[in-house]
């Protein structure tokens, strides 16, 4: 039994070396197909080489940015990814600080926050899930959520705690 294990094992094994040898070896490496380089569409202009979508009066004043005078007001046209927009002066000078880097900073009032004055500190008070917290801050040491606590504080009432 043995030996008929063995003649089946060597003969199975002839065979498949006999069929390896007779197939031709390939040596060439596959290629993904590649698809040719997509064509970029130029964008349309006007004679002058205004971009389209921009008034004749418009100057460049930055890359992507035109100024128009409409109605006596100067008026931007800054192109995005789905065409011109036409902003404001100070819409403007805020998209630009953004591209540069330097947005402006928003200051969020946290919700449940409270301020109270006494001998020259600020008591702040702020409820979280875990109950009150509460600390004392000099009113030059302040960040900038606890200053526009304070800036409320100010302006909502002189008599007492205001809450957010």
């Amino acid at each position: 039994m043995t030996r008929l294990l063995i003649l089946c094992t060597t003969a199975t094994l002839a065979i498949a070396s006999a069929q390896s040898e007779t197939a031709p070896a390939k040596t060439e490496q596959r290629v993904a197909a590649s698809k040719p380089d997509p064509k970029v569409a130029t964008p349309k202009r006007h004679p002058d080489g205004r971009p389209l979508g921009t008034p004749y009066s418009a100057k460049k004043i930055s890359e992507g940015a035109w100024r128009a005078i409409e109605n006596g007001t100067p008026v931007i046209y800054r192109s995005t990814a789905f065409g011109f927009t036409k902003l404001t002066e100070e819409e403007n000078a805020k998209v630009q600080r953004m591209i540069e880097g330097k947005p402006d900073e928003k200051v969020d009032v946290p919700v449940g926050m409270s301020v109270v004055e006494k001998d020259g500190k600020l008591y702040f008070k702020r409820i979280t899930p875990f109950g009150p917290y509460e600390w004392v801050k000099e009113k030059t040491n302040l960040n900038a959520s606890e200053k526009a606590v304070w800036e409320l504080f100010q302006l909502a009432s002189p008599k007492g705690e205001v809450k957010q």
